[in-house]
């Protein structure tokens, strides 16, 4: 496999003019902490220690830390929060790399910049939630947040390799949709617009359950079977759409790097369906809700994935901003997809 954009000598480590290894590992490590995060959050809110540091930006008002009678709970809390500077150091380091890139790579340079824009952000509705004692609409928009950065790590990640990796970017070249192009984008809006409504009716079916973060904290008033029922719905329409999408793609041989990410999309749906049956009939057990929520991560990866293909793969050609050129792709990685 060869690279589209090798480096040269006027490329330094941290701060490159080519998308190099470093970059793309960068792009990972921001989709794997932004996804971590919503693991920690899920544990603050599923021990109870959701005010384990009851006040912000200060864990205790005489303590930036947690303080030992804070005991377990300020522990997870506080951890929770450190987490927070583990994913600016990632995006100030993601943001640097791809400074040098602005012209030559623009996607990359605005993605990283919302990427870096969001981390404060998340930190300040966190500090809200926490001031708000646990609200869970606040809860909500918390973890929506965090659903955004994980879709836009997601698309970081498929940039990085497509922009460097020859490979990658034969596969994914655009122009290969000559047929199908406006089923492609009808499908792929309605995964992203269902799976947006899923995570939206998702967190309102956690703030009325049981799992509230804190003893003292307020519950939506939804009727707990009716919001479930309402929440099983898009995933049901979802299901449907990915299936179609499936169907198209065998029946019109679109290219397989689409029918991947809908197969795999359509995997997904399957285990977080059996975890959400798993956990309604089991009075929701916490090791159950927490892999619920770590699937939601997976799944918000899936769609997101789903959504790039099908708009990138539909471009003409000579809308792609930036034609690849692949003369120095070498015999294997030209076997990898003809075009449909």
């Amino acid at each position: 496999m060869s690279d589209l954009t090798r480096p040269t000598a006027a490329d330094s480590f941290w701060w490159p003019r080519t998308v190099t290894p470093w970059v793309r590992g960068l792009a990972v490590a921001s989709l794997l902490t932004n996804s971590l995060l919503i693991l920690t959050g899920g544990l603050v809110r599923l021990t109870g220690s959701g005010l384990g540091c009851p006040t912000w930006p200060r864990c205790s008002p005489d303590s930036w830390t947690n303080t030992q009678e804070m005991g377990i709970h300020g522990i997870i809390e506080f951890g929770n929060r450190l987490l927070t500077f583990v994913l600016a150091v990632v995006a100030v380091l993601m943001f640097l790399s791809v400074m040098r890139m602005f012209r030559s790579h623009p996607k990359l340079f605005w993605l990283a910049l919302a990427l870096g824009v969001g981390i404060p952000l998340q930190a300040v509705v966190g500090g809200i939630t926490v001031l708000v004692g646990l609200h869970p609409l606040m809860v909500g928009v918390h973890y929506l947040i965090s659903a955004a950065m994980i879709s836009l790590s997601t698309l970081l990640v498929l940039n990085t390799r497509r922009e460097s990796l020859s490979a990658v970017a034969l596969e994914q070249r655009p122009g290969q949709l000559r047929s199908s192009r406006t089923a492609v984008r009808v499908l792929a809006v309605l995964v992203g617009v269902l799976s947006s409504v899923i995570l939206y009716l998702g967190t309102l079916v956690t703030g009325t359950g049981v799992h509230a973060g804190d003893d003292s904290s307020a519950r939506l008033a939804f009727n707990s079977v009716d919001i479930t029922r309402a929440h099983a719905v898009p995933v049901y329409l979802l299901t449907f759409t990915v299936v179609a999408g499936i169907v198209l793609c065998l029946v019109k041989q679109l290219p397989r790097v689409l029918r991947n990410a809908y197969l795999i999309m359509a995997g997904i749906i399957v285990a977080q369906g059996l975890v959400g049956y798993y956990q309604y009939f089991n009075h929701v057990p916490v090791p159950a809700v927490a892999l619920h929520m770590v699937l939601s991560a997976v799944l918000i990866w899936g769609a997101t994935r789903v959504v790039s293909f099908s708009f990138y793969l539909a471009q003409d050609q000579h809308e792609h901003a930036a034609p690849v050129d692949f003369s120095t792709v070498s015999d294997d990685d030209a076997a990898v997809q003809p075009v449909r």
